[in-house]
């Protein structure tokens, strides 16, 4: 019993040394966050807040290359692109918002890949987020503002995407409907276009053709009639008789034939 307890402790004590030394190399991984992070954070989100609409503009329209240039003047490491969109969505945010209270202090948080800095705006008519992301030498890669919706406000907007996307497949479904439901018509179109191809020439042959087959019909109807009127005077003249028919067949007419296939 007692080795029991002595193992078991072993093995409860290896665990413990083994979680804990997980813990200090999950630890160990993630970015220091040092004051200079903290300070550029904070005084990029302090020039964006508190620059004019002119002053704005006027960023708007430098370059990557000339946004990175300029802030390295006074001491920060920027992407230009990064900084370009961030003012762009700060500055729909707060037409959003409805004007801007007060900013907050950053909330630093590191990553081993990242560190972010979260300011809390208290708005006039909707709270916000802004998250300030730098890598490990502290070089600002985004600027978001994010604003804050109620449950209300979220699940009307889920209702709206969904009932337009519903809308815009059922518009597609109908469409491609339309378009099958035409091609019963396709068949006459390829005879009209075949009947306007057809040429005068083609046309004359085909009817000379059919002229020449009645022909022919009623030359085997005339050879068929002559045939039948000398059997029937040849059957005529053999049986004899006062009153029969000359052998030329003058005392009848064949006046119909009918063709049995």
């Amino acid at each position: 019993m007692k080795n029991i307890l002595k193992k078991s402790l072993i093995i409860s004590c290896i665990l413990v040394l083994v979680l804990s030394s997980f813990g200090c190399a999950k630890k160990g991984e993630e970015l220091e966050i040092s004051e200079a992070a903290t300070a550029a954070s904070a005084g990029i989100i302090n020039g964006i807040s508190t620059m004019d609409a002119a002053y704005k503009d006027q960023l708007l329209a430098m370059e990557p290359e000339e946004i990175e240039d300029f802030f390295k003047q006074y001491g920060y490491s920027i992407d230009g692109k990064a900084f370009l969109s961030g003012v762009t969505g700060y500055m729909d945010a707060v037409e959003e918002m409805g004007g801007i209270n007060d900013i907050g202090e950053p909330v630093m948080d590191s990553t081993k890949d990242s560190i972010t800095a979260t300011f809390d705006v208290d708005g006039a008519q909707r709270d916000a987020k802004i998250i300030v992301t730098m890598n490990s030498r502290n070089r600002i890669e985004s600027i978001t503002t994010n604003c804050e919706y109620t449950l209300g406000e979220d699940l009307k907007k889920a209702g709206l995407n969904t009932i337009l996307g519903m809308g815009t497949t059922f518009v597609i479904l109908i469409f491609l409907s339309l378009i099958i439901s035409l091609f019963k018509f396709i068949p006459d179109i390829q005879e009209g276009f075949a009947k306007k191809k057809e040429s005068p020439a083609a046309a004359a042959v085909d009817n000379t053709i059919s002229q020449i087959i009645e022909k022919e019909e009623a030359v085997d109807d005339n050879e068929l009639i002559a045939v039948i009127s000398a059997a029937i005077a040849a059957y005529e003249g053999a049986s004899g008789g006062a009153g029969t028919p000359s052998p030329s067949g003058d005392g009848f007419v064949v006046r119909s034939i009918r063709k049995r296939f």
